[in-house]
């Protein structure tokens, strides 16, 4: 029994293990002269058959991924015509995510070791949510230079401050690579 409890205590921390996984989009894309940018999508509040969460995440990924440009020195201008780059966001929850070890694939196949052989059980939900972030930037018309997909369990949905620091953190790894905006 002491070892199925220590077993038991080491599968629940394993899934509550989640970290940051990002993956950053990879283009033999030269180093190009960016200054300007403007938005390749139209927010969330303005349709009307979003959630009230999805809306108030759009707002929040947006508002990140024009901070961390700002920062960079990058400008957005209000004529489409007058842009260098487009940029182009997502962000979305999966409410019922299956927990799992993302450094070992196998992890989840061996869930139960008293299953019977040849039986594979998943593990169970792990309660929270998953953020998923995606951004990608490039040229109007073109294809993605920088950017990529990132996603993190929120483990405590009802916190503004944690949702907010996952997906700043989502961001700023997502847009790591990108350079300086040209002058």
């Amino acid at each position: 029994m002491r070892y199925l409890s220590t077993g038991l205590l080491v599968v629940l921390l394993l899934a509550g293990c989640q970290e940051l996984q990002v993956e950053r989009v990879t283009t033999g894309e030269p180093a190009v002269a960016f200054s300007t940018y403007k938005w390749g999508v139209a927010p969330l509040s303005g349709t009307t058959d979003a959630s009230a969460q999805l809306v108030e995440l759009d707002e929040e990924m947006r508002d990140m991924v024009a901070a961390a440009l700002q920062q960079r020195g990058y400008r957005q201008v209000a004529q489409d015509q007058d842009a260098d780059m487009v940029v182009d966001y997502q962000v979305a929850v999966v409410d019922e995510f299956f927990s799992g070890d993302t450094r070992d694939p196998s992890w989840d196949k061996q869930f139960d070791s008293n299953a019977p052989q040849g039986v594979v059980e998943l593990p169970p939900l792990t309660d929270a949510p998953l953020v998923i972030m995606s951004v990608g930037i490039g040229r109007p018309g073109g294809a993605v230079i920088w950017g990529g997909r990132a996603s993190e369990l929120l483990t405590r949905p009802d916190s503004v401050e944690l949702r907010q620091r996952l997906i700043a953190n989502g961001v700023s790894e997502l847009l790591r690579n990108l350079p300086p905006a040209y002058q």
